[in-house]
């Protein structure tokens, strides 16, 4: 992503960018804060101290515009948070953490508490079937209730496979064998408008292991929805899920989180250099309202050009990740920030990346702010 002096003029024209400001009641002690996002991967504690309360930090969390704070390693995830039990002895330590207004020097880390996540190990039996390479769908009773209203995105729930689940002659898993499923947001790109869910299973209990799944709920009986702003299964509900074959991409996913890290670590650090090597020799930037960049090196140009007119600081949020063969695209929303934590422009991006010796490097690369941008002839007298 490229971000131009005409472009940040341009914003700075617009009529009060304002930045919601949190107004929590003094906190009598330090509070233990324990939240969860399915996005996160895990859940983290924070140590709310001083003004601060567990609303004001939920609160921040979920607000697309919030800018400045580092919750929960850092984390650009916003939205979809939810505060759970503190019941990881792990998370009753007392932490040493003030939020920062700028890009601290090192990353704030903070504690994981154990959140149900579903462990990658083979089936037991027929050595030869693979559970992930089945597609086939699942009759499951479900053994408790679920509701988004009381149970946020990530809470595991676990139902009771109906029937045998076969792969040709053999049966994978048998009937009452244990299946593991968690609501899921499907709302990423409302901006903080409103949450959707479905419910996706995601593993079975086969014997002392559990066989990883990808499937999501597609009919259930009686008056149920199973996708939706309010997802509500009662206990003893049957629903089917119909599962996927295994997506050879999946491994290749944490490389491109941490590619956007390090994109966005060379940015915050005002390193053109280090910006610039992430992109193709022959990369091209699309920016808006302006020319083509082509090459490595203009684009290294364009970021030193940037980074001399003031201390910016960038946010980027990956939303989606699709990989196909050679090429891959990475479409995601960004907040940039000054270092008095003022918010100058928010707005989604998409990057197309193709492999070059070995190494995934962006090759085009658009952006799009969302702030109103100001007609010349309204800056005239």
């Amino acid at each position: 992503m490229k971000y131009s002096t005409n472009h940040l003029k341009s914003l700075a024209a617009v009529a009060a960018i304002s930045v919601a400001t949190l107004l929590p009641q003094t906190a009598a002690a330090d509070e233990n804060c324990c939240l969860n996002n399915y996005r996160f991967a895990g859940g983290c504690m924070v140590v709310a101290s001083g003004s601060e309360t567990c609303s004001s930090v939920l609160s921040y969390l979920n607000s697309f515009d919030s800018v400045g704070k580092y919750y929960c390693d850092n984390t650009t995830v916003r939205g979809g948070w939810t505060v759970t039990t503190c019941n990881d002895p792990a998370n009753t330590q007392s932490q040493s953490y003030s939020p920062q207004t700028t890009m601290p020097a090192e990353k704030i880390q903070q504690n994981q508490p154990s959140i149900g996540t579903t462990p990658k190990q083979t089936a037991p039996a027929a050595s030869d079937a693979n559970l992930m390479q089945v597609s086939a769908p699942l009759q499951v009773q479900f053994d408790s209730d679920l509701d988004t209203d009381s149970q946020g995105a990530g809470q595991m729930v676990t139902g009771t496979l109906q029937q045998d689940l076969m792969d040709g002659d053999t049966v994978i898993a048998p009937a009452g064998s244990q299946v593991q499923a968690k609501i899921v947001p499907t709302s990423f790109w409302s901006d903080g408008s409103g949450d959707a869910y479905e419910i996706q299973a995601t593993g079975i209990q086969v014997g002392d292991n559990v066989i990883p799944i990808s499937g999501t709920a597609v009919q259930a009986q009686g008056e149920i929805s199973t996708t939706g702003a309010h997802v509500a299964v009662p206990k003893g509900s049957m629903v089917s899920f119909e599962t996927a074959a295994a997506d050879p991409t999946d491994a290749l996913q944490p490389t491109f989180t941490a590619n956007g890290s390090h994109w966005m670590e060379a940015f915050n650090s005002h390193d053109a250099q280090a910006v610039a090597t992430l992109y193709t020799t022959d990369a091209v930037l699309l920016p808006p309202n302006e020319p083509a960049v082509f090459g490595r090196d203009a684009i290294a140009a364009t970021h030193a050009e940037l980074f001399a007119t003031g201390d910016f600081k960038i946010d980027i949020e990956p939303l989606e990740t699709v990989i196909e063969g050679q090429l891959a695209y990475v479409a995601g929303r960004y907040r940039m920030w000054t270092d008095d934590g003022t918010l100058v422009d928010h707005g989604k991006y998409i990057e197309i990346w193709r492999p070059v010796d070995g190494q995934w490097l962006i090759s085009r690369d658009i952006y799009n702010s969302s702030v109103a941008m100001v007609e010349a002839g309204d800056n005239q007298n």
